[in-house]
């Protein structure tokens, strides 16, 4: 199996835009730190993302057809345990949700990594056989499969990581050429499942409820970090609204510490980060030789992408409140690694010629 030693211009470009982004993301988290907090802050974070750069070059070196062989495997063992982490004492909880392991003074979010490995099992299961995606039984089998792997999540419980992943898949197999009349049975269908289940979790029709019927708590701060910023914010360091005014202003809410300290022009820079890394991770996606790693980089650039969006559109009101951080910005050591590992894997797939191999969860 071949690989080039040098990467294409777009990859380059898009290793431009992730170290811009998670050197901004060191900036804020430094910037906003409570006083006499700042050293250890700088020494937590930089350690997040050595962590998250080491995951990134493992999953630049991995063969990738051993990744496809065994992401079958990988998938079952992290199922198991996160099943483990609901039934045993082995699952830390926070917040009415039990989606850590927690190991000395750190805590790991395995349900994360789920974002690593199902755009590889459905990347190569299209890559296969395209054709799958021109009929119904064999997209049902495949999303049948994908509720089971998904179940464990859904009980700790997170049903935005599996709403983030139904999106992905979505756009995986409209890439691969999904035709019309399969789009139009399996939209009103995933729509009910979808209904279902914001009736079945309370924490995501309570939340819902909280956006319809007026602004959340959390929102109307950021909202006030937007105003005080003004178009070029208070300065790093000079923020009025940290040191806890903002909710999970250093994870999921970061975007509105940006808003504070940098102002519109730290915000709209954010955006056009995120916008030229989709812009470049499609590009690298279209110059692989085949097809799966086309998939794969896609899907890795829509994961992270849809995230970023969701993210933003959360801040600023757009859409309900969801635990989920700015991607290479918030802190949290599970994301980056997670992410980075994704991106690694992806890359690597487009510089490798990849042997046909058998198709992986057993759907014919």
């Amino acid at each position: 199996m071949a690989a080039s030693n040098k990467f294409m211009p777009a990859t380059l470009a898009l290793f431009a835009c992730v170290g811009a982004l998670a050197v901004l993301g060191l900036l804020v988290a430094v910037s906003s730190a409570p006083p006499g907090e700042a050293g250890d802050v700088l020494l937590r974070h930089s350690s997040f993302l050595a962590a998250a750069a080491a995951a990134f070059a493992v999953g630049l070196n991995l063969n990738p057809q051993h990744v496809r062989n065994y992401s079958v495997h990988a998938s079952i063992a992290l199922w198991l345990l996160l099943f483990l982490m609901l039934v045993t004492g082995l699952g830390h909880t926070a917040n009415a949700a039990t989606r850590w392991i927690q190991v000395g003074p750190v805590s790991l979010q395995p349900s994360l990594f789920l974002q690593v490995l199902w755009p590889v099992l459905l990347s190569s299961w299209i890559a296969k056989d395209p054709l799958r995606v021109q009929s119904v039984s064999p997209i049902f089998k495949m999303i049948g499969f994908f509720f089971v792997l998904m179940l464990p999540v859904l009980l700790q419980p997170d049903f935005g990581s599996v709403v983030i992943l139904i999106a992905v898949s979505g756009c995986v197999m409209l890439f691969a050429g999904l035709p019309f009349r399969v789009l139009l049975v399996s939209v009103p269908l995933l729509l009910v499942a979808g209904a279902l289940a914001v009736f079945s979790f309370d924490h995501v029709l309570s939340r819902i409820d909280s956006w319809s019927g007026g602004v959340p708590e959390q929102v109307m701060r950021a909202q006030d970090a937007f105003r005080y910023g003004g178009w070029f914010g208070a300065g790093p360091g000079n923020g009025v609204l940290k040191f806890g005014y903002i909710p999970e202003s250093t994870t999921d809410f970061v975007l509105a510490l940006i808003a504070d300290e940098w102002g519109m022009i730290g915000v709209l820079m954010v955006w056009s980060l995120f916008m030229a890394f989709t812009f470049f991770g499609l590009r690298v996606a279209r110059q692989s030789s085949h097809r799966y790693g086309i998939l794969l980089m896609g899907a890795t650039t829509v994961v992270i992408s849809f995230q970023a969006a969701y993210n933003m559109a959360m801040v600023v009101g757009a859409l309900p409140v969801k635990g989920l951080p700015l991607p290479f910005v918030s802190r949290g050591g599970s994301s980056l690694m997670a992410l980075a590992l994704l991106l690694g894997i992806a890359i690597n797939s487009t510089r490798s010629r990849i042997r046909t191999q058998s198709a992986p969860f057993g759907i014919k």
